[in-house]
């Protein structure tokens, strides 16, 4: 039997193991989330950025710089948001493909690409090479897609 003082070493134990677990989960759930905010702030460069390609609405350099600066903010951890724990399956949804961890250098192949082609769209001072920028960034956009993403519903 358990003295008085064991028992409270063994409580306190049983507590801080399971903050941990619910620590572990949040953490999970809050990378989940952030990757999630920063494709949202991707689809809001190219909420600018299509009608701009399909001449809807004139060229704007400024538009674009606040859409990039904001998907710069939304996605500046974008590395540490992939622990085991984000995959597929976990307490919160996530479209992530079991291939971004399966798949690990094709993913981060894909990532730079994308950051490669948003380089030069942002750095686009006028709309030709804006429209010239443009494909790279989409067929970047669509590569992820099709491979490490699950389509929602």
């Amino acid at each position: 039997m358990l003295g008085f003082r064991a028992l409270k070493t063994v409580t306190a134990a049983a507590l801080l193991l399971g903050a941990g677990v619910v620590s572990a989960s949040a953490d999970a759930t809050s990378s989940i989330q952030a990757r999630q905010a920063c494709m949202k702030a991707n689809g809001a460069v190219m909420a600018v950025a299509v009608p701009i390609v399909k001449g809807e609405k004139p060229f704007d350099k400024a538009a674009l710089d606040a859409a990039f600066a904001k998907e710069k903010e939304a996605c500046a951890g974008w590395a540490d948001w992939w622990g085991d724990d984000t995959k597929p399956g976990g307490a919160t949804e996530t479209w992530a493909k079991e291939e971004v961890w399966t798949d690990k250098a094709g993913f981060e192949a894909a990532g730079a690409a994308y950051g490669k082609a948003a380089t030069a769209v942002a750095a686009a001072a006028d709309e030709a090479s804006f429209k010239a920028a443009f494909p790279a960034l989409g067929a970047s956009c669509q590569g992820c897609h099709e491979k490490f993403r699950r389509p929602k519903g």
